[in-house]
């Protein structure tokens, strides 16, 4: 799996909307999607359930968290 892949997810799942991870990762906000479609497109499934509101982790995505922070901290 790609890091950068992993670290706008990490982004995402903390600031809950593209343009906010965008922000945190002084990218585009299409770049922020990009990297998660690739990386749910990488795993086989949605991570994210899109919302009105912004972006919510889905059962896959929250099993995931804990692993790429484990991994941020190493």
């Amino acid at each position: 799996m790609d890091w950068n892949n992993l670290r706008y997810f990490l982004e995402l799942s903390r600031a809950g909307t593209l343009m906010a991870a965008a922000r945190r990762l002084a990218v585009d906000h299409t770049t922020v999607a990009r990297r998660i479609q690739a990386l749910e497109k990488e795993l086989g499934g949605p991570l994210f359930a899109r919302e009105a509101g912004g972006h919510r982790l889905t059962e896959a995505g929250r099993r995931l968290q804990p692993q790429v922070e484990a991994m941020e901290r190493a």
